[in-house]
């Protein structure tokens, strides 16, 4: 019993440090940085699913999603060379993901094939 006992005060003891510290945060004055506005350009899953297709399942889906987009080995690849080559591949995967809807599991599994040379290390 004393084992019990002990876990839950120590619970409440960590449960009061947490309150205390979040209160010490709300308080604390907001960020007034240019970037503290900008918002993620990542749009979640559900502003990415296309409203004409309905009634498949989720590999029919894909596949739907899939034939609209154009074919992999037209996509970028990443080389890892150059100082900002990472920062025009990022924006045109995004770019593509939002014009044809492409989920990021599908986008995930076939970023490997991306990649070149010094980017697979």
């Amino acid at each position: 019993m004393h084992l019990k006992d002990d876990i839950q005060s120590e619970i409440r003891l960590i449960t009061e440090k947490m309150d205390k510290i979040n209160e010490a945060n709300s308080n604390l004055p907001k960020l007034s940085t240019p970037f503290s506005n900008i918002r993620s350009p990542v749009k979640p899953k559900e502003e990415l699913t296309n409203p004409f297709i309905t009634d498949l399942s989720h590999q029919d889906y894909n596949q739907v999603l899939m034939k609209e987009a154009p074919e992999w080995k037209e996509w970028p690849t990443f080389t890892g060379e150059g100082e900002y080559d990472h920062m025009s591949f990022i924006k045109t995967i995004n770019m593509l993901q939002e014009d044809y809807a492409i989920p990021d599991e599908l986008i995930n599994a076939r970023l490997h094939s991306l990649f070149e040379k010094s980017a697979k290390r």
